[in-house]
């Protein structure tokens, strides 16, 4: 079974997927859409990348690889860098389960890959919080300046959210608004999730 945990850059996905795949009965594996990013090309300057629009991503892969889950089977990756804009020679292996939670900002864009997900979530966040996570988190873990994240957010993150992200809610099983304190909210997504059953 698959279930996809969307939202825009900051929302929250990662810390849900982790927390759904802790709370869960049923064994459980967490694959991050981020290790599908394509390798920016030899000469290519990142400042000019938008990372939030859907041609930043390998689908053919992202499609194959969760067909193989589905299919009872492991997958290998090469784990994305997002300091150098490529992948990196260490192999992440994502385990088959009963169930994969997939995190990412557009696992529901494609329709070939849509098809393949049998429950969603969108997480649903203030723009302005959504904004500081993205600050913080890329200042403290990929190196860049603030001046580089707020050109980014103005140029690329804001219009792909509302062009390309925040449309995928109307695929969604649920819409889930994510803060520390929601965790009612959260419970109830873990008892809908045990009362499925899976083949």
């Amino acid at each position: 079974m698959l279930i996809a945990i969307v939202g825009g850059s900051g929302a929250g996905k990662t810390t849900v997927a982790n927390l759904i795949h802790e709370r869960i009965s049923v064994k459980s594996s967490v694959l991050s859409m981020d290790f599908y990013y394509k390798d920016l090309k030899e000469g290519e300057d990142p400042k000019n990348i938008n990372f939030d629009s859907p041609m930043a991503f390998d689908f053919d892969l992202f499609y194959n690889d969760l067909l193989k889950l589905k299919d009872g089977k492991n997958i290998k990756i090469n784990e994305y860098s997002f300091s150098q804009y490529k992948h990196t020679d260490k192999i992440i292996e994502i385990k088959t389960n009963p169930i994969i939670i997939v995190e990412g900002i557009l696992p529901l864009y494609n329709e070939k890959v849509r098809r393949l997900f049998d429950f969603s979530i969108y997480i649903e966040a203030p723009s302005d919080e959504r904004f500081i996570r993205r600050l913080l988190r890329d200042i403290k873990e990929r190196g860049r300046t603030i001046d580089s994240v707020v050109d980014q957010y103005r140029k690329y993150v804001m219009p792909a959210f509302t062009a390309f992200i925040e449309p995928q809610k109307y695929y969604c099983n649920m819409i889930f608004p994510w803060h520390e304190h929601n965790m009612i909210g959260l419970e109830m997504i873990i008892n809908s999730i045990n009362t499925i059953p899976i083949e």
